[in-house]
């Protein structure tokens, strides 16, 4: 069966071999023709094909034609011979398809027409080209090797508005390999050029695929086709003719200087650009006959009708003549061939870097531009065509325009050592506009300028300088076209002053280290820029314009200067401001306009790193941001008149506008008005007196006629509202401070002074009068509610004693004050009224009364408060019902021993010269009585631990809970004496309705330690019953009877005194001393017989004077009356 089948196929090919013997018919031919026909769309015409099968299918193809679609006579491509490989399967379906193809002397004739087509896409449908162009390069990349020997290609286009072009490549040479499955290869190509004598020639090597570029524009109809395809690679020439190489890629004519041939190797990418191919050259290395360059080159549009191209390359020195023989000067500019002949410019040229640019449409235009050196250069300047000799410049020619820099030379006498020039292609003819600058002697300068410049109080100076030295840099200027006689025209010069010193009448002291730039006009005027200078110590700067003509004016004229503050109150006028006020380092700027004889000054005065001191508003240290601002006039004969001076210490701004004169005589008639300022936003130096927040706003006029402040006249308005401050000492921070100040030079009115400190409010108004000297104020003080805790300072020393001790040294006080509702800790009182008076070093509030509930209270403190050092204080006090529980309170108690009624009277003094503080110090006397009063259950108080030790509570449960309610008493009294802090009592009695209690001794403040006898009896109708505690004894003085009496010693701190029971051996032995003293009073309070010592011990006793216990009443210690005030606690 293979058999059957292998014979077949043999046998159908032996058929189509010899189908022409056979049939008359060359089947074979017929077939492969069809097939190339319909697919290149032309007639083609092959003298034989033959197929060979082994070891290979392989079609050759002998003397090919094939035709061009609109001329069928004329053929476009043909070949000696074509061997093509083909592949089999596609082969089994009727298709002919290459794998390898060989083309031995193929030429090509590539046409595009007038009307931009291609005669090789020709008889396509329009909308087919792209696609036609496209596959016949995907079909090519189809084809694994592809190779042409010995070609000959000529391309004419015909399409260029400005002649037919026509090109041939000669002895072409191409090897294609396409690498499998992918749509690129390696390409080389090579190819002679048309020359005379040396041969040319150029060759590519690289990478061509199929393009990947999706943006390309639509063809442009009908002279363009979308790309197909892009090449990476390099290409070489050797001896490329660029005139016709520009003639056949550039626009018409081709300038004649353009000449010579091209050897290069450069790196090549061809891509689809916008519209059609971009062509780029990179890593250009040419040689140009004997002239080397470098650079790049692109070109965009190709196989578009309006390509465009750009040359960018560099080159070594070369002669400027033999130069514009190779690049056309018309080329920069079409005037510049003129000034070339005219000027006589001569010299070596290094191109740094040329750019030729190039467009064919709508009309042929090339222009170059770039940097070049000048070395040796060679010019006539001037209307005198002054002679230049050895220029070195940079030259930059850009579109319109060439500007030349770093010129240097000689320059007739002037040697230049900078310069700079631009030449501008304008319509009515090229324009030049030169500076050149060299070195001139200060002194040959001053003689120059005095003589050109018209500006009469300029003129005048330079004139008046002496003994001038130093050196200068002028810079001339020269302006005008450069095609005309006598065009060219001086426009002025500048000078830079270096180290310039000069003696001037108008100065006080000679000028020294001047350096900057002065620009001068042909008019006359003197432009200053950033010209320094030194007059003694103090730097200037000025900057600005001093106009020509006469009068001159100031025009933006600005005069800088740093000195000391010494020297600037030497330089506005002496004795104007005093030595203390302003010191350290100042900036001025002062702005001069008007006429230069009396001008206008606008100026600020930088005071950052000077001291100045404020009255009354702070002293503002070094670093401190502050300014003055100033407008001011010169008036001849009186000095400087200030109009409005403005001191700034950000974010503060206060304006005093009016009239100061600073001169021979001083004086000063302005006003003051700062708008609101935001306390808050002060700087920290500027004294506040704790003041945190709030606003603020000031109003006043001054007026003086010398410079001490003091004995100026001010009037005016003081408002803050909203106020915030915090004192050192005082709870809680004072808020919404509201004030209204009404102020003269020797009166301030305060119309309202009020604030809030936590619940507490304060509403005060009054009168100060000699405020500049010695002050005399007079205030009404009203509260509608306070807590006097707020006011008392806490910690060593505050700023309201600091302030205190000042209005007590420097000034007299008098005050009333009213509050109606007052709290000090938990003692709450109203109607409180005082008045206070303060002056000679002494505070005496006195008339002081309050009421408490229904207890009132009255009382007078004398304070004496030396500058600095510890106080001295007197205290009276009367105290009616009060209750106990609320004064033990604001002693200091932790706990409640004590309730009642409470009546006090005394008087105290001490002060804080102690190093162990005030206790030590205080004498004095108090008398104290509590009635209807409890003593609650305190475990640690002597009280209860002598309770305790009777066992009360026990022995008294269910007829009085001690436990619970305390001992009721009726009265308690004492006299208390003190002296250097020891409390001595000889009279403490406790009366109630279950003991009797008395009690002598002593505490002693400062070390906390009592030292005491206690007497305690039964009373009352619980005496029988309290009779049978064993502690009470029998005091039995001989055969007398005595009392029912229990004796205690109760030592150490008074919170938690040690309790011990004196035992009934004291009573055989008698009593003596202070237990003798405590009994005593117990005897004589008790007033009615307790009991009498018998045996019969249930009797009650009678009472018998004459068999009471006789002891010789102790005389009570001397008492201290207050003579002097103490000082208070610091």
């Amino acid at each position: 069966m293979v058999l059957s089948l292998l014979g077949l196929v043999v046998a159908g090919v032996l058929v189509l071999f010899y189908s022409r013997e056979l049939f008359g018919v060359d089947i074979l031919k017929n077939f492969f023709l069809q097939q190339l026909e319909t697919s290149l769309r032309r007639k083609i015409e092959v003298d034989r094909i033959k197929l060979v099968v082994l070891p290979s299918i392989r079609l050759e193809l002998t003397n090919v034609g094939i035709y061009g679609h609109d001329d069928p006579t004329h053929v476009v491509f043909s070949a000696k011979e074509i061997d093509i490989v083909l592949r089999l399967l596609p082969l089994l379906k009727k298709q002919v398809v290459a794998k390898r193809i060989f083309l031995n002397e193929p030429t090509v004739t590539l046409i595009r027409n007038r009307s931009g087509h291609w005669n090789v896409l020709a008889g396509m449908p329009s909308a087919a080209k792209d696609e036609s162009a496209y596959q016949m390069f995907s079909r090519l990349l189809q084809i694994r090797e592809a190779t042409i020997q010995k070609g000959h290609i000529t391309v004419t286009d015909e399409a260029r508005p400005d002649g037919v072009r026509t090109t041939q490549l000669e002895t072409v040479e191409m090897a294609l390999k396409v690498y499998p499955g992918k749509a690129e290869g390696d390409l080389h190509i090579s190819a002679a050029l048309p020359a005379n004598g040396a041969p040319s020639s150029f060759s590519l090597t690289g990478t061509i695929g199929l393009s990947e570029s999706s943006s390309t524009l639509a063809a442009e109809e009908p002279y363009s086709v979308r790309p197909a395809f892009q090449f990476e690679g390099e290409i070489e020439t050797t001896n490329l003719r660029l005139r016709e190489a520009a003639d056949f890629f550039g626009p018409r004519p081709v300038p004649p200087q353009l000449q010579g041939g091209a050897s290069l190797q450069s790196r090549i990418r061809v891509a689809p650009g916008v519209a059609g191919y971009d062509v780029v050259l990179s890593e250009i290395a040419a040689n140009v006959d004997e002239l080397a360059v470098t650079g790049k080159a692109n070109l965009a549009g190709l196989l578009t009708s309006q390509p465009t191209f750009s040359i960018t390359f560099a080159a070594p020195s070369i002669d400027l003549r033999s130069l514009f023989t190779r690049i056309p000067a018309q080329w920069i500019h079409a005037q510049l061939p003129a000034i070339v002949e005219q000027r006589q410019l001569g010299g070596t040229v290094e191109i740094l870097s040329a750019t030729l640019t190039g467009a064919t449409a709508p009309s042929p235009q090339l222009s170059l531009t770039g940097d070049f050196r000048i070395e040796k250069g060679m010019a006539l300047i001037g209307n005198d065509r002054v002679p230049t000799q050895n220029l070195a410049a940079t030259v930059s020619v850009e579109p319109g325009r060439i500007r030349v820099g770093k010129v240097t030379g000689a320059y007739g006498s002037l040697q230049i050592t900078d310069g700079k020039a631009l030449v501008s292609f304008l319509d009515d003819g090229p324009w030049m506009e030169l500076d050149v600058s060299g070195d001139m002697s200060a002194a040959d300068l001053v003689k120059f300028l005095t003589k050109t410049i018209r500006a009469d109080k300029l003129t005048s100076l330079l004139a008046q300088s002496r003994e001038i030295e130093g050196q200068t840099h002028p810079t001339f200027r020269l302006v005008g076209p450069l095609d005309k006689p006598e065009g060219i025209t001086f426009a002025g010069g500048e000078v830079l002053a270096e180290q310039v010193s000069l003696m001037n009448p108008s100065l006080p002291q000679r000028l020294t280290a001047m350096r900057g730039r002065i620009v001068f006009s042909q008019t006359g005027g003197a432009q200053f820029d950033q010209v320094t200078a030194n007059v003694g110590e103090a730097q200037l700067q000025f900057n600005g314009m001093i106009s020509g003509g006469t009068p001159s004016v100031f025009q933006d004229f600005v005069i800088r200067a740093k000195g000391s503050a010494s020297q600037l109150r030497q330089m506005v006028s002496a004795g104007t401001f005093p030595d203390d006020l302003l010191y350290g380092m100042v900036n001025a700027r002062v702005q001069l306009s008007g006429p230069s004889g009396a001008p206008h000054l606008r100026g600020e005065i930088g005071l950052n790193e000077a001291k100045l001191v404020l009255p009354t508003l702070g002293e503002k240290p070094l670093g401190s941001p502050a300014s003055l601002e100033l407008d001011a006039d010169v008036s001849k004969g009186i000095g400087l008149v200030i109009s409005r001076l403005e001191l700034v210490v950000p974010p503060l701004r206060l304006p005093l506008k009016g009239r100061i004169t600073l001169g021979d005589q001083f004086s000063i008639d302005a006003s003051l008005a700062t708008g609101t300022v935001s306390v808050s936003s002060l700087p920290d130096w500027v004294y506040r007196s704790g003041f945190e927040a709030g606003n603020l706003e000031v109003s006043m006029d001054v007026k003086g006629t010398d410079a001490e402040w003091k004995n100026w006249r001010a009037g005016g308005w003081l408002a803050l509202t909203n106020g915030l401050m915090t004192l050192k000492g005082v709870d809680g921070a004072v808020e919404d401070i509201y004030l209204r100040l009404k102020f003269s030079k020797n009166i301030a009115d305060i119309k309202q002074l009020s604030f809030r400190i936590k619940d507490s409010d304060v509403s005060l108004s009054g009168a100060l009068k000699n405020w500049t000297t010695k002050p005399v104020i007079a205030v009404k003080i009203e509260s509608a509610q306070m807590d006097l805790d707020l006011l008392i300072p806490k910690g060593h020393r505050s700023p309201i004693r600091e302030f205190l001790e000042t209005l007590a040294s420097t000034s007299q006080v008098s005050a009333t004050a009213t509050i109606e509702k007052g709290l000090y800790k938990h003692l709450r009182f109203g109607g409180l009224s005082g008045r206070l008076t303060i002056q000679d070093g002494m505070l005496d509030l006195d008339r002081v009364v309050a009421q408490s509930g229904t207890g009132h209270a009255a009382g007078r403190m004398v304070v004496r408060l030396p500058k600095g050092e510890p106080a001295e204080t007197e205290t009276s006090v009367r105290m009616t019902g009060i209750p106990a529980e609320a004064l033990l309170q604001l002693l200091g108690a932790n706990d409640q021993p004590v309730t009642g009624d409470m009546k006090l009277t005394g008087a105290l003094r001490g002060h804080g010269r102690n190093p162990h503080g005030v206790l030590p110090t205080l004498n004095g006397k108090v008398e104290l009585v509590l009635q209807d009063g409890r003593i609650l259950k305190t475990e640690k108080r002597a009280i209860w631990k002598i309770l305790s030790i009777l066992n009360l509570p026990a022995v008294l449960q269910g007829k009085v809970d001690l436990e619970k309610e305390g001992l009721q008493y009726n009265r308690a009294s004492a006299t208390l004496t003190v002296q250097n802090g020891l409390v001595k009592t000889q009279n403490i009695i406790l009366d109630s309705a279950v003991l009797k209690i008395s009690a002598v001794g002593t505490y002693d403040m400062p070390t906390d330690q009592l030292d005491m006898i206690w007497a305690v009896s039964p009373f009352g109708s619980y005496s029988q019953f309290l009779k049978s505690i064993p502690l009470f004894g029998r005091l039995v003085a001989g055969d007398r009877k005595g009392l029912a009496t229990a004796l205690f010693q109760v030592k150490g701190s008074i919170d938690d005194p040690q309790v011990t029971y004196l035992p009934m051996k004291s009573f055989t032995t008698g009593l003596t001393g202070v237990a003798q003293l405590a009994f005593d009073l117990l005897k004589n309070t008790v007033m009615l017989p307790i009991d009498i010592l018998t045996p019969q011990e249930e009797k009650e006793p009678l009472f018998d004077p004459s068999l009471e216990i006789q002891t010789p009443p102790s005389a009570p210690p001397p008492v201290d009356v207050p003579a002097a005030p103490a000082p208070a606690v610091p």
